[in-house]
């Protein structure tokens, strides 16, 4: 049974034990388990909750912080292997790994981890019973901020996001009225990060025994 959103201060005081990012993390997980159509958002029954696999996931996080969406969240270039036979690289959040982690260890989200036909694994993510008493209580801003980014800026239809894992990979977002929203997303792109190093030395102090 879901909490009333105009519930005791006691139980809106749930929500305060995740970051702002971590809601944002939260309900995107949400709105990619629940199927969308013609720009609606449908509930589905307990029974019928989907799984969002962790690739797609990583992938709408690097495009919510290409779009400014998360505080504290960044980004770096990784190479990771897909079904367990292919090598990618891919402009992986850590920051949004370790909230993952995160939410499973709060007992929010659950995991998944499934064999493939290739020998190789597929991890993949959706809402716990405990994580959807805490979807109620997250504000209406951080909600319209991830509903925002699925639909097209220019006529409002929900976006497509396409992703081909193959000899030529890439994940397109495409509107399907206008051309406006199309572009490929750079999730597979390694991208020059600008940095400053400089040397350090550490000090050894030697005890001699006489």
């Amino acid at each position: 049974m879901f909490i009333d959103e105009n519930s005791s201060d006691e139980n809106n005081s749930d929500i305060s034990i995740l970051t702002r990012d971590q809601q944002i993390l939260l309900y995107t997980i949400d709105y990619l388990t629940k199927w969308v159509r013609g720009g609606d958002h449908f509930l589905q029954i307990p029974e019928e909750r989907t799984w969002i696999k962790e690739l797609p996931l990583w992938a709408v996080i690097y495009y919510q912080i290409v779009k400014g969406t998360y505080e504290t969240y960044d980004y770096s270039p990784t190479s990771i292997q897909f079904f367990g036979r292919s090598s990618f690289t891919v402009n992986l959040s850590y920051e949004g790994v370790d909230d993952i982690e995160d939410l499973r260890e709060l007992e929010i989200i659950d995991k998944i981890r499934l064999s493939t036909s290739q020998h190789g694994f597929v991890t993949a993510y959706r809402i716990t019973d405990y994580g959807n008493k805490l979807l109620v209580l997250i504000p209406k801003d951080v909600k319209d901020e991830v509903h925002g980014l699925f639909y097209c800026e220019h006529c409002k239809i929900h976006l497509n996001f396409l992703m081909n894992i193959g000899d030529e990979p890439e994940i397109k977002i495409d509107c399907p009225e206008c051309d406006v929203s199309d572009f490929e997303l750079a999730f597979l792109e390694s991208e020059d990060v600008s940095y400053i190093s400089e040397p350090y030395f550490l000090r050894i102090s030697k005890k001699l025994v006489g």
